[in-house]
């Protein structure tokens, strides 16, 4: 859900806090599905509103961008969002009666921290050029034989 009541810090002084401990399991980010999502946060009243800080763990199914085969990523994310206490100053997030919607500023997080080309391991040997057989099942049929391009036609002759 993401959803968190945080309306004892609503009235309270400026620099009141409270901690928040995530512990939730299968949660739709949007167009994002992560398997967990864990970790600490640290709430903090300002005269703006509630300012998140903290780390949070997460586990999301990627494609490999080698062999394209489905995999889960392992992440960490930092947030440091500030959340207003009013949706009339145009601000990016904001307190909805008291409750606080993680999803938007997780997902924009999770976005940001995913590498630009994940692979299932290391030493992923992808697909064949020829047939697309994941060469790390074992070999494919193709032959490994090279023709020089520029003698290429001369095969077509046999």
């Amino acid at each position: 859900m993401l959803k968190y009541n945080v309306s004892l810090l609503l009235k309270p002084e400026v620099g009141a806090t409270l901690g928040l401990d995530i512990d939730e399991v299968h949660q739709t980010l949007g167009d994002l599905k992560v398997d967990y999502v864990r970790g600490q946060l640290l709430l903090t009243r300002t005269n703006r509103g509630v300012l998140i800080k903290g780390q949070l763990s997460t586990e999301l199914e990627v494609e490999c961008v080698r062999c394209l085969e489905p995999f889960q990523l392992a992440l960490t994310v930092s947030l440091e969002e500030m959340f207003t206490f009013s949706a009339a100053t145009d601000p990016i997030y904001h307190i909805d009666e008291g409750w606080l919607d993680l999803r938007l500023p997780l997902r924009e997080q999770i976005l940001l921290t995913l590498p630009m080309h994940s692979l299932c391991r290391s030493d992923c040997k992808g697909l064949c050029n020829n047939c697309g057989h994941n060469l790390n099942e074992g070999p494919c049929n193709c032959s490994t034989e090279e023709i020089d391009p520029r003698l290429s036609a001369l095969k077509k002759l046999l």
